[in-house]
C-alpha cells in the first residue's frame, strides 16, 4: 500500500478514500492543514507541525484537532510502509451545506501519506514580486498566521510567477515589506547574519528549524522586517519549506544573486539533520 488516507482514523488506499460532498473544507475551503515530510516512519518536526495546526484552528475559530490525531497519523504512515513520505494533514469544519457553521462544528481529520518526491522545481529558485494587502485595511479576514484551505490566492500568485518566467512569487505588502512566497518562507543573509522576514505571514516550521541549525553553524540569526531595498542589497536570499528544504534564490525580478555559499551550507546542515537522525522527534514515540 504505497499511498493511503486516514479519515478520522479509518485508513484506506488513497484512490478509494472519500469524504461527503458536504464537507465544509471541500465546499468553502473551511479547513486548516499542514504538509510535512516523514522519514523512516517519523514526521520531521511533527510536534511543531501539529502545534501550528492547532494554532491555525484557533485563529480560524475551529474546534481543536482531536487528541487521537497523532496516533491516526502514525497508523497511516505505518500502513503506507514508505521509508520516505509526504504527509498532508487537514482539519476541516466537518459537514454543513450552508455557508454559516453550525453552533458546534464536529470537524473531520484527514491525513494523506504518499511516497515522497522532490518538488518539480530546480534546486535554486527564481522569484517574481507581487504586491498584496494582508494588513486588514483592505478587509482581509483570513488570518495570515494560519495555514488555511483558502489557498486560491497562492495558486493565482504562483501561476502569475510562472507566467513571468519565475519559479515562485515573492509576496510583499503595500509598504514594500517582504512577507513570504506563495509556497515558502523567506530569509536573507547580509552583514548581520541570517535575517528571517516577519510581518503578516505564516510562521514557517522548517524556517524555525533552519534558524536553529544556522545558529549552530555560528551564524547570527534574527527575525526582522525586510523591505525591498534591504532585499536588493542582501548578499544571499534563500527560501524554506517542508517539501523544498532550503533553496538559494538566484534571481528576483531583474536582480541576479551570485553563488550562495552560506545558504548552501545551511541547506547541507538541514539535509544532514534529517538523514543523520538528529531530529529530536525521532526519539519520541512513535511518529510524533
Amino acid at each position: 500500500m504505497a499511498a493511503v488516507a486516514s479519515i478520522d482514523g479509518v485508513i484506506t488506499p488513497l484512490a478509494a478514500a472519500a469524504v461527503p460532498l458536504t464537507d465544509r473544507g471541500l465546499l468553502f475551503g473551511d479547513h486548516v492543514f499542514e504538509v510535512a515530510r516523514a522519514w523512516r516512519g517519523v514526521v520531521i518536526d511533527g510536534a511543531r507541525h501539529l502545534a501550528r495546526l492547532a494554532r491555525s484552528a484557533e485563529a480560524c475559530r475551529l474546534p481543536p484537532p482531536p487528541a487521537a490525531l497523532p496516533g491516526w497519523i502514525a497508523d497511516a504512515i505505518a500502513a503506507a510502509g514508505e521509508a520516505d513520505a509526504t504527509l498532508r494533514v487537514m482539519w476541516t469544519a466537518g459537514d454543513g451545506a450552508g455557508l454559516a457553521r453550525g453552533p458546534a462544528p464536529r470537524g473531520r481529520a484527514i491525513a494523506i501519506v504518499e511516497p515522497w518526491a522532490p518538488p518539480a522545481i530546480a534546486p535554486t529558485v527564481r522569484l517574481a514580486t507581487l504586491v498584496i494587502d494582508r494588513s486588514g485595511r483592505g478587509g482581509a479576514l483570513v488570518p495570515a498566521v494560519a495555514k488555511t484551505g483558502s489557498y486560491l490566492a497562492s495558486v493565482l500568485a504562483l501561476d502569475a510567477a510562472r507566467a513571468a518566467g519565475a519559479d515562485d512569487a515573492l509576496l510583499v505588502d503595500g509598504d514594500g515589506r517582504v512577507l513570504e512566497t506563495a509556497t515558502a518562507s523567506v530569509a536573507i543573509i547580509d552583514r548581520r547574519g541570517v535575517v528571517v522576514a516577519d510581518g503578516a505571514c505564516l510562521p514557517g516550521v522548517t524556517m524555525a528549524r533552519v534558524a536553529e541549525l544556522a545558529a549552530g553553524l555560528g551564524l547570527a540569526v534574527a527575525t526582522a522586517a525586510i523591505d525591498r531595498a534591504t532585499l536588493a542589497q542582501a548578499d544571499e536570499v534563500f527560501v524554506t519549506s517542508s517539501r523544498r528544504g532550503v533553496a538559494p534564490v538566484v534571481r528576483i525580478d531583474d536582480r541576479d544573486y551570485s553563488d550562495a555559499p552560506r545558504a548552501r551550507q545551511i541547506a547541507a546542515a538541514y539535509d544532514a539533520w534529517i538523514v543523520g537522525g538528529a531530529n529530536p522527534d525521532r526519539r519520541a514515540a512513535p511518529a510524533l
